[in-house]
């Protein structure tokens, strides 16, 4: 991998040194790939027990399932490099809690084409889900899922859900820029011709996609659980949004790390879904 990365590194640095504006578009698009993860065997057997749905957003088939017929209905939505075989506890779990249970998968990420992923593509593909199941009770929403379903809200109030989990929420653009930085040893030049584009390409400034600007419009109800030494997202984010919402519990684990994976955390999840 650190090969790889090197490599990576020194092509993005040959192309910037020929033209800005070329070298911040490849250096983009790299940020925004996830490098799907395949999917094994035994997480296709789960996600083969489910109804599956394939909707197309942007010209690229989604792949959405749904289990149970419960009278809440919840949306989960995983994180970087991930797919919906995330849920597997928590699907068999809110099934057995009267629930309908739906999830995604991201462009680029598990059974969906693409092969890239950014915070544009993430929105779209929330509001296209939300549109072909319709508004749901609750989001579950995992580290820049939760990110991302955050803009979403702010994007779409009339979407917004009764109620969401976030767990172990990324709060700022600028932190993947900076980890892009330092994984391909990229100059301060390389990452501002990469900034560059990304005005370009999405209208606004990476400063713009900050936990902190999404606001203007969110008006539900907040279970947020992080742990303290997350090695991914900094649990001050999930602090920092436990002033922001209105209403809000606030979950600080420790010991789970990033993928919050426990018992305890998925107790607490479904009665707060359910109740």
């Amino acid at each position: 991998m650190k090969f790889v990365l090197s490599t990576i590194g020194l092509y993005l640095r040959i192309i910037n040194s020929l033209t800005s504006k070329i070298g911040g578009k490849h250096a983009f698009y790299l940020f925004c790939s996830p490098f799907s993860v395949k999917i094994t065997f035994k997480q296709q057997v789960f996600l083969d027990t489910a109804t599956q749905i394939t909707i197309t957003v942007n010209g690229e088939k989604i792949k959405l399932y749904k289990w149970g017929v419960g009278k809440r209905k919840v949306l989960c939505i995983h994180g970087w490099r991930s797919n919906s075989y995330r849920w597997r506890d928590y699907v068999k779990s809110l099934v057995n809690n009267d629930c309908t249970v739906y999830s995604l998968d991201f462009p680029a990420h598990g059974n969906s084409e693409g092969r890239f992923w950014n915070i544009l593509k993430g929105e779209k593909t929330i509001k296209e889900t939300i549109n072909h199941i319709g508004v749901v009770d609750t989001i579950i929403a995992h580290s820049v899922g939760s990110f991302c379903s955050l803009y979403f809200f702010d994007q779409n109030p009339t979407l917004q859900p009764r109620q969401m989990v976030s767990l172990a929420t990324a709060g700022k653009v600028h932190d993947f820029i900076n980890e892009v930085k330092r994984m391909l040893s990229l100059t301060d030049r390389e990452i501002d011709n990469l900034k560059s584009y990304f005005v370009s390409f999405t209208g606004k400034d990476p400063d713009y996609f900050d936990i902190e600007n999404f606001f203007t419009n969110i008006k539900i109800k907040a279970l947020l659980i992080h742990d303290e030494d997350d090695p991914d997202t900094d649990v001050n984010y999930s602090r920092r949004l436990h002033d922001l919402f209105d209403e809000s519990e606030l979950l600080i684990t420790n010991g789970l790390g990033h993928k919050l994976r426990s018992k305890d955390v998925l107790q607490r999840v479904v009665n707060f879904v359910t109740n």
